[in-house]
């Protein structure tokens, strides 16, 4: 039996505190091997890109994949789930919102891991629908002082800020790093958006985009000079990362899993998630979306 599921049915049973908690429990479990993602396959055809991201949540007896078509046409975004006691039972879930929702919830339980206090300088990076979720998710772990939002297009910042109500604020450029305790980068950029040298003497950083090798949003000197940088997947780093599979000495370099079960081997004050996304991810806000709608 095929159960199928869409974008409002994630939107009613899937919130970003339920997604943060589930989340660390699944990379926990991935450092115990009791859990598995493996890197994002890509298949390119004459116009459009293919895209699969398998995984097993050993904990909650799911294994499955999200999977996506995108290319001249448009796109389209799925997560398929298959409880391993009962592979008859399939469920088909529209992937659009969940991967909105559960990339901000990834970067806010990271932030939420690093970050002690409660009240932060925050600063987004970029004023797309990801960029969207950035701000949302760490909004409901801390009060804001001053929030900015930053795009090469000002008149695109300033959308944003309205869509919140004002209470992130559009510039015209970076210097507001230097004072942020929290930057999230969710861009499309192939170049470099900012550098080490604009950066303040503690700072945690969320880089969302640049997925493809070759692609860029922080200098290379950002990722050569932080304390920690922390991966998902080493192996999808080495095929989609130019900023972590061009650093030159790993020995700042931490698989998130492994940072999760023991924080206190690292050193905090610079840090770094790269976010490139793995299918584990996708199986947790899958299987939360199924909980609350008594599925699974």
């Amino acid at each position: 039996m095929i159960t199928y599921l869409n974008d409002s049915d994630v939107k009613k049973n899937l919130s970003v505190k339920e997604c943060v908690s589930e989340l660390r429990h699944a990379f926990i479990s991935c450092g115990k091997e009791e859990s598995f993602s493996s890197p994002r396959d890509r298949i390119y055809g004459k116009d459009f890109v293919f895209s699969t991201m398998p995984a097993f949540y050993g904990k909650r007896g799911i294994a499955g994949l999200k999977t996506y078509i995108a290319g001249k046409n448009g796109y389209r975004f799925f997560v398929v789930i298959f409880e391993t006691e009962h592979p008859e039972r399939l469920f088909a879930i529209d992937a659009n919102v969940l991967g909105q929702i559960r990339t901000g919830s990834v970067a806010a339980m990271v932030t939420s891991e690093i970050v002690n206090k409660k009240r932060i300088n925050y600063t987004v990076i970029g004023s797309g629908f990801q960029a969207e979720s950035q701000f949302v998710a760490i909004s409901e772990f801390y009060d804001i002082e001053n929030a900015y939002v930053y795009s090469r297009n000002f008149e695109h910042a300033r959308k944003f800020a309205e869509k919140f109500g004002n209470k992130i604020k559009p510039i015209k450029s970076l210097e507001c790093l230097s004072e942020s305790d929290v930057i999230s980068s969710a861009t499309d950029t192939v170049k470099p958006v900012f550098n080490y040298s604009m950066l303040g003497n503690n700072y945690h950083i969320n880089l969302i985009g640049a997925n493809v090798l070759g692609n860029r949003e922080a200098d290379n000197d950002v990722m050569e000079n932080s304390d920690t940088v922390l991966e998902e997947n080493p192996e999808q780093s080495k095929m989609e990362s130019s900023e972590i599979s061009e650093i030159k000495d790993r020995h700042n370099v931490v698989k998130l899993s492994e940072f999760l079960i023991h924080p206190e081997k690292y050193r905090k004050n610079k840090t770094v998630f790269k976010c490139l996304g793995i299918g584990l991810e996708d199986l947790v806000a899958g299987y939360i979306v199924l909980k609350n709608m008594s599925l699974l």
